[in-house]
């Protein structure tokens, strides 16, 4: 939609129906990324439990030390699919707006007459 061009309600409707087929787009990803989000803290959390028990006998720092170092490839992949699924939430944010904005000009092209 140009904002140099007079809007229709037509182009209003076709409008809003692009940005649902995003927000369905952006819904399925969300769901996917928030799955692999938990698998990846799920992971991390087994293999950083694993080594923690499994390390040598010394400091409880030492030991904690050594499980980070055991599990850091996991939390790294943890902290990527959590980045991933807090963008994809601010995609779906973004989007709404944009539908409720669309909204309101819906109302006012309709209220003109167009």
């Amino acid at each position: 939609m140009s904002s140099n061009e007079p809007l229709y309600q037509v182009d209003i409707e076709q409008h809003l129906l692009n940005l649902g087929r995003r927000l369905e787009t952006e819904v399925e990803a969300f769901s996917k990324l928030t799955v692999d989000r938990a698998e990846a803290e799920a992971e991390y959390k087994r293999l950083y439990h694993r080594a923690l028990i499994q390390s040598p006998d010394g400091t409880v720092s030492k030991k904690e030390s050594l499980a980070h170092l055991a599990s850091a490839s996991a939390f790294h992949a943890w902290k990527i699919a959590e980045a991933q699924e807090k963008a994809t939430q601010q995609k779906l944010m973004a989007l709404r707006t944009q539908i409720d904005s669309t909204r309101t000009m819906a109302a006012n092209v309709r209220a003109a007459g167009g």
